[in-house]
Order: C-alpha cells, then structure tokens, then sequence
C-alpha cells in the first residue's frame, strides 16, 4: 500500500481561489488569462476533486464535466513542486473509480495535441497514455489556432454491491418492504408464495435478512409464505450450461452426495431464499431438485406430500397454493421467474407437451441410490409473455414501486386459470 504525503478530497464546491492560486504556479500550461479565468469560474460553479498537502493547502484539482454517458477531465492541474510526485495520478484513480461505480463507461480528456510541438504538453499527453488514454482525434477547428487531441478511456463497469450502491438513490429498509407488500395488497394472514431479487431493487439496509423480516411483517402471525428451494440437483448428463464430459457422468451418479434438504445448497434461488430457508420454523418440502419451503401455520399443510414425478403438478405444493387461491408476490422480478405458472404446463394441453427422464441421488431404505423419474418437460419462455397478457386481459394484479423496481401481487387462481387456457391456444411447438 503506497502512502501518499498528501489527501485526494472529495468533489465539493468553494475551489474557485484555489483553482486560481494552482493555475498562477503553471503559466508554462495555462498562460492564456482568457483561458484561466473560463477555468476558475467553472470550478467555482462545479465541484472539483483536490488534493491538500499536510497543511490543508490544495496542491492540486481535477474537475470533472458530466456529459451524456462520458466523463471529462475538464481541468487536471498539479502544483509544479509537487509534479511527479503521484499528485495527479492519484487524482485520476479517484476519479476514474467514481465514475466507475456511477456506472459511467468512458471518460476522456482534451488537451494540446501533437501538431503543437510544445514539450510541456507532449509530457502531458505521455501521462494521459500511461494511465491508459488512448488517442482518438486531433481536431484543428475546436479550438480556434490549436490544436486539441482528443483522448478517451474506456471503463469496466462497476460489479457487485458496489453496482447496486451506484444505482440506489437511497437505501431500502424492512419498513418500506413492508408497507409496499400492504400497498400491493399482502396483509395479516396472507398466504404468498414469492420469488425475488434484491439487486433489481436497490441497496437494502440488512439485505436478504430484511426482505424476510418485510415479508414475516406484511403477512403477521397468522400468513404463510411459501418460497422455491430448487436445487438444480439433476444428472449431469443433460447438463447444457455448462456441459459436462461425457466420462464425468458415471462418476457423478456413484459419488455425487445423496440430497439432503439441510446441506443440499440451492441453485439460482438468490439470497432471499436461502436466509427464508434457514428460519427455524420453515419447511422443507423434500423434493430433490424442485422443492419448496414453506413458513406459517399453514406451512406442514402446502409441503406435506412432494411427488418426485411431475414436481409442480396438481400433488405438489403448487396444488395446495392454488386450492386455498394464495397470492403470487413478485419482487424485483417478472413472471419469467414465476414458478407457479409451471401449474399451468401440467393442467393445459398443447401441442408436444411431452416428458422427460430425470435422475438424483437420494437415500432410500438408508441407502444412497441413483434414483429416476419423470417429469414434464419445461418451458418458461412464454411465461413473461403470460404475465403480459394476463394484465391487458383485466387480470388482478397489483404493482407497487419499490427502489428501482416493482413489487407485483395477482392472485394465483386467475392467473393460472388464465394460463391455461393461453397455452392451449398459443403453444404450437413442444419446448426444447
């Protein structure tokens, strides 16, 4: 770690004299008073990185100028005692890793391009290179008798939570789950079953352990919630993404551990499944690849029986779910991640509905056997399609802002009801 004899400040406003007591230090750069005055009254207006020596006084500044989807280094300007010193370097970094996490892609600079045969600015231009510039034009008629190069930067865009902290303007707390579930319609009592995604709707204060508490109060004492626990535990054999070899396959069907509803990590559940799973009280619906987890007093009722066969048919969860006419919560998501409409594939008949074979390793009789079944063969492609479809027909549904996304409630009666009868007259092709 390099510590640096000098403090890169955050952007603020008030620099206007700094800039100008940093630019009379440069006239060798900035020797054009019309020039330096534009300078100083923009920092005055902007607010401008800077960089203060032990002192408190600023020995540097860079301010930026937001355009569209760029951000430009309108003015980059170091004190000449403290040049090559990593004064400006440092500004740069800090910077470049704002506009990073503000999800900015490019940023670029103007400055006096080669045709100028000025040694101060062709060491002006080797800096921009080494921390990664590239030239991409020099204009004569930009500024008028000058020659300008243009130089830009491409930048990764910001991953993670530091991507979902860029995109939130403030943070989402259990509150606010809470109160947009009773907006949408979830109250005391409600039997839901959900599916969500947290990144879709902002930072959250408490992440997947507050959506949860958001949806235990929405629902009270007296709701269930009901959530997929799928574990994408198949055989490797028909695994597309990625593909296994095929001399991999017998050794996953002897070796590959039995499930076991407690150790069996989830698949593309997200984060609000696997904390919901892990409540003391919730149940497990103990299907290997397809199962549900269920929380409320009417939890043992909706998992007590999970056929291996046809996993989201009428005997499953899913069956019960539409029998006491539960409500579908989507939040942060649409309904190509909705599993209850995977009901309506087993109920509709359309053209090459068909099964397929499926294998996991369980424990039978105390033994760890590769067990194989049936089950239908999937196909959520039309689903967000449905979803559509069922809101222009009139259907009941509900949606409700929340951060950046939207928490949607439908009952799950008549949007099934509705989905088959669509599948029947829409699917005219078997799935893949």
């Amino acid at each position: 770690m390099v510590v640096h004899p000098f403090t890169i400040v955050a952007p603020h406003l008030g620099l206007g004299a700094a800039a100008r007591s940093v630019l009379d230090w440069l006239p060798a750069w900035f020797g054009i008073p019309e020039a330096n005055d534009e300078y100083v009254d923009f920092v005055a207006e902007h607010p401008a990185w800077s960089a203060v020596d032990s002192d408190g006084v600023v020995i540097g500044l860079l301010a930026p100028h937001e355009h569209a989807q760029s951000s430009e280094i309108h003015l980059l300007a170091v004190r000449p005692e403290w040049h090559r010193r990593g004064v400006g370097r440092a500004l740069v970094e800090a910077f470049e890793a704002d506009v990073i996490r503000r999800g900015i892609p490019l940023v670029q600079v103007k400055t006096l391009g080669p045709l100028d045969s000025d040694a101060g600015y062709a060491r002006t231009r080797q800096f921009y290179a080494a921390l990664g510039y590239l030239e991409l034009e020099e204009m004569i008629d930009l500024w008028p008798g000058t020659p300008a190069l243009v130089m830009v930067k491409p930048l990764p865009g910001p991953t993670g939570e530091a991507a979902v902290i860029g995109r939130t303007a403030t943070p989402i707390t259990q509150g606010m789950i809470a109160t947009a579930l009773t907006e949408a319609g979830v109250g005391s009592g409600s039997v839901i079953i959900v599916h969500s995604s947290m990144s879709a709707l902002g930072w959250i204060a408490g992440e997947a352990h507050a959506v949860v508490n958001g949806l235990l109060d929405a629902i009270g004492p007296a709701g269930t919630i009901v959530m997929p626990a799928h574990t994408g535990l198949s055989d490797p054999a028909d695994w597309a993404n990625p593909p296994v070899p095929s001399d991999w396959v017998e050794s996953f069907h002897i070796h590959a551990p039995a499930f076991d509803p407690n150790l069996t990590p989830l698949r593309g559940m997200g984060r609000v499944a696997e904390c919901f799973a892990r409540l003391p009280t919730a149940r497990h619906s103990g299907h290997p690849n397809g199962a549900f987890v269920a929380n409320g007093p009417l939890a043992d009722r909706i998992v007590a029986t999970h056929p291996l066969p046809m996993a989201f048919g009428d005997a499953s969860p899913l069956g019960v779910l539409y029998e006491l006419d539960a409500r579908i919560v989507l939040i942060g998501v649409g309904h190509a991640n909705n599993t209850s409409l995977h009901l309506a594939e087993h109920r509709a008949n359309f053209a090459g509905k068909h099964s397929i074979r499926h294998g996991v390793p369980m424990m039978v009789d105390g033994e760890r056997r590769w067990v194989a079944f049936d089950d239908l063969a999937l196909d959520e492609d039309d689903f967000p399609t449905i979803g559509a479809a069922y809101k222009d027909y009139g259907g009941d549904v509900t949606q409700v802002p929340l951060g950046n996304g939207w928490i949607t409630v439908c009952w799950m009666r008549g949007l099934i009801d509705f989905a088959v009868e669509w599948m029947e007259q829409n699917r005219v092709s078997p799935p893949d």
